[in-house]
């Protein structure tokens, strides 16, 4: 049976990211891989081409089909149980977990949340699938229309009217951690410090029933014993009695981390793209660039790869982005991926408007970078 691009793009989807099939989910998918091929200029069946081998590809379509956006102090009650159980805590060392923090509301609203109450012991980690949305929450600028939820009172304790929008004022931006995290993969928990608080909202509405189960239990085992989970209206966490009760904090409905046992072996650790604070390094293309082939340079493959790939999702029209990704992985002895990325390399030139500045960038002109990309997938360069 010959599968069609819309079944494609739904297996992609299901066994990269996990999000489940469902009749509706399916309509919608349908229109965006038109709307994405059409702004492409390319047919459907190209247009998911692109989405298989290239990963900012991926990240875009991955985007619009879990919509990466939120509110300032979304569902309020929520937040009003988080001041309650942060007040009434120790002084000790305490994390709260945004897991799936789109755009950075939800961690900007909980940081604000900490700084009002005045403890300081409390930190927040933010995480999501998408390095777009970590960009963002980088930058934590926001424009007039994405700050609705927030108070007059807030809004002058805790922005900065600029040019471009609100920015997040530094006490606030200090308390939030980021890294780069897929709650569908086993690999979840080496950059997580054991949680009292977990928001997770809206995030299980896109898994399926075993996939819901498996995120369920990747959280309850970064959590300590008597913490509490804070879900999405939209969300349905399954059977989860193995690890939380249901509770009430502030007469909201929330689960409480009932006592572990014994814990699997400690997770790999995932991609982490901040390391303190709110600052993802390196920060900007030329960095991420330079550090991939410092760690080339340093036969380490892994670093580079990482690196490199870091700099396609963050420009997925910077083709030697794409070619110094290619060279890494032909180093390292995946000829496929490599021939892969040579080839996003190409599209990208192609996309392009020939305006781009690639000095510094690895030492290519356009032109040499074209004859480069042409040597790799024509003279076997990577098979």
């Amino acid at each position: 049976m010959i599968e069609t691009p819309l079944d494609r793009a739904t297996v992609m989807l299901r066994t990269r990211a996990g999000l489940k099939p469902e009749p509706a989910a399916r309509a919608r998918l349908e229109r965006l891989l038109h709307d994405g091929a059409g702004k492409a200029g390319l047919a459907v069946s190209s247009y998911v081409d692109m989405v298989e081998t290239q990963p900012a590809a991926f990240e875009d379509l991955l985007d619009r089909v879990t919509v990466q956006h939120g509110g300032f102090f979304r569902d309020p009650a929520q937040f009003k149980a988080l001041a309650e159980l942060v007040s009434a805590s120790n002084n000790a060392g305490h994390t709260v977990w945004s897991a799936g923090c789109g755009n950075g509301q939800e961690p900007f609203s909980i940081a604000m949340v900490l700084e009002e109450t005045g403890r300081r012991s409390w930190q927040v980690i933010a995480t999501d699938v998408s390095f777009r949305a970590l960009a963002r929450v980088k930058a934590a600028v926001y424009f007039e229309g994405e700050i609705q939820g927030l108070s007059p009172e807030r809004r002058a304790r805790h922005l900065l009217a600029g040019n471009t929008g609100h920015l997040v004022a530094d006490p606030i931006r200090r308390k939030v951690r980021l890294a780069h995290q897929n709650l569908n993969h086993a690999g979840v928990g080496g950059s997580i410090p054991q949680c009292d608080v977990v928001f997770c909202r809206n995030v299980l509405m896109y898994f399926g029933p075993a996939d819901t189960a498996a995120c369920i239990r990747r959280i309850a085992h970064r959590m300590v014993p008597g913490g509490h989970l804070f879900l999405g209206h939209s969300d349905s966490p399954g059977p989860i009695a193995r690890y939380f009760a249901p509770t009430q904090v502030a007469g909201v409905a929330c689960y409480r981390r009932l006592a572990a046992a014994a814990r699997p072996p400690a997770a790999q650790p995932c991609v982490q793209v901040q390391a303190a604070d709110v600052i993802i390094k390196p920060v900007d293309l030329p960095g991420l660039l330079a550090a991939g082939d410092r760690a080339a340079a340093l036969g380490d493959l892994r670093a580079a790869i990482r690196a490199f790939r870091q700099a396609t999702y963050l420009d997925p029209n910077l083709a030697v982005a794409y070619f110094q990704l290619g060279a890494a992985l032909e180093l390292s002895g995946d000829a496929r991926e490599a021939r892969r990325a040579y080839g996003a390399a190409g599209l990208a030139m192609m996309r392009g408007d020939g305006g781009e500045d690639l000095s510094g960038l690895g030492g290519y002109t356009r032109v040499d970078l074209a004859r480069a990309i042409a040597t790799k997938l024509t003279a076997g360069g990577a098979v």
